[in-house]
């Protein structure tokens, strides 16, 4: 069976993904955050007092373990990721990040047991 299936061109446990961006407007989109790194605004070079900070939240996210270690990729081989997981409760994600400083800061948080789902 090994045998059979390391000839097979068919191979699930081996997987890529990418994006296809379908918004036409995203590269006008995209220009905007990527000046905001370049440290630019509307064409004016931010002044050495003005920062770029990035910050998200994930107000729900689901703290999930893998059953089994993914696998790193090797000669010819993807990285195998099994598909098994167990079940870690829920968590709150926030993160923020300076572009010139070169820091992120982040932190989760278990859920509230009195926080509304």
């Amino acid at each position: 069976m090994r045998r059979w299936l390391h000839e097979d061109a068919l191979k699930p446990w081996q997987y890529r993904s990418w994006i296809f961006i379908r918004d036409p407007g995203f590269r006008t989109k995209a220009q905007r955050v990527l000046d905001l790194y370049d440290r630019t605004f509307e064409g004016t070079p931010l002044g050495e007092d003005e920062y770029v900070l990035s910050s998200d939240e994930k107000t729900s996210v689901q703290a999930r373990c893998r059953c089994h270690p993914t696998l790193d990729p090797g000669k010819a081989r993807a990285m195998r990721v099994n598909h098994e997981y167990d079940r870690g409760g829920a968590l709150a994600y926030l993160a923020a990040t300076t572009s010139t400083a070169r820091r992120s800061s982040a932190g989760a948080n278990p859920r509230p047991a009195s926080f509304p789902s």
